[in-house]
C-alpha cells in the first residue's frame, strides 16, 4: 500500500494519539499540513521532500551571505 494524502481530520486524530511537537508520519504523502495549535502550516518531516525544502531555505541563506 503506497502513501496517500490524509484528511485534516485524520491528521488531527494521529496527532492525538502520537503527540503534537512535530508531525512525521510516513503514511501521509502531505508536504504541509496544518498546525496543531493555532493557524498556519508546517512540514510533514517524514516527507523527503520537507527536507530538500529546508536545505534549499538554508542554501539560498547560506549563498547571500557568502556573496553579498
Amino acid at each position: 500500500m503506497g502513501k496517500r494524502k490524509w484528511s485534516n481530520k485524520e491528521i488531527e486524530e494521529f496527532r492525538k494519539r502520537n503527540g503534537k511537537f512535530a508531525y512525521y508520519n510516513l503514511e501521509d504523502a502531505n508536504l504541509f499540513v496544518p498546525k496543531a495549535l493555532g493557524f498556519g502550516w508546517t512540514l510533514n518531516w517524514a516527507n523527503p521532500l520537507s527536507w530538500l525544502f529546508i536545505l534549499l531555505i538554508f542554501g539560498i541563506i547560506i549563498f547571500r551571505h557568502i556573496f553579498k
